[in-house]
């Protein structure tokens, strides 16, 4: 068997970094015209057919009979599926919605910064969390970013802001304050006076960079944290 195989597995599963959407009509022909995000009786999976689609789905479209996959288990947590299954020597767990339209490679655990906060007035990240309301832009919580050009960490931490923001586009509002005097009130409060100083809804706040824990790390933690001020919208981003 091809060793490489469940490397790729874990790749792909990175690189989606989101939702895979997987309709199946043909499986429940009375549903498909029912109204958007209206569920019936017979559109509901089983945990046994949640398990059955997600393999087929890897079967289908990455394996493509290069390995064999293995389904270890299906458990039902929080109104969806999550199944476990093994390829070669490694496990893997993916979840799907009851209704088996949509797939998701990971999972954020919004609970796991949540305790970490109320312990140490800390979260994920490295974030400070203040008692302060939610700042809010046109009913959508502000997002600051405060660094310059001349700012090494700054440079490493400015792309991976613009681009997690740019995930919650039309959900929260972006102040891309690169080489910018703008915002000042903000960044006198929640800054010691260094850059690059993030602020995330007023709600959470630190001054550095993330690069101790590297790009992907930072990733998630900017995407669990943001997503925890808008509700865990838009689902596609927030229920990886």
């Amino acid at each position: 068997m091809n060793k490489t195989i469940p490397i790729v597995i874990i790749i792909v599963g990175v690189l989606i970094a989101g939702v895979i959407v997987y309709t199946n009509y043909v499986k429940y022909p009375e549903c498909a015209k029912c109204p958007e995000g209206v569920l019936t009786e017979d559109s509901i999976l089983s945990v046994q057919e949640a398990g059955d689609k997600i393999v087929g789905f890897i079967n289908d479209n990455i394996l493509q009979g290069q390995a064999d996959i293995s389904l270890i288990e299906t458990l039902e947590e929080s109104g969806l599926y999550k199944v476990k299954f093994e390829v070669g020597e490694e496990e893997a767990e993916w979840w799907i919605t009851g209704d088996g339209n949509f797939i998701f490679p990971q999972a954020i655990n919004l609970a796991e910064f949540k305790s970490l906060a109320e312990e140490t007035g800390q979260t994920i990240g490295n974030f400070s969390v203040s008692s302060d309301e939610i700042c809010m832009e046109d009913d959508k919580p502000i997002i600051y970013f405060f660094g310059s050009d001349g700012c090494p960490h700054c440079s490493w931490e400015h792309p991976i802001i613009e681009e997690t923001a740019g995930e919650f586009d039309g959900y929260v509002s972006f102040h891309n304050n690169m080489n910018s005097d703008a915002d000042m009130d903000v960044f006198q409060k929640y800054s010691t006076g260094g850059v690059p100083t993030l602020v995330l809804g007023c709600k959470y706040y630190r001054v550095g960079s993330g690069e101790g824990t590297g790009e992907e790390k930072e990733t998630e933690n900017l995407t669990a944290l943001i997503c925890e001020l808008t509700n865990n919208q838009p689902a596609e981003v927030c229920q990886k």
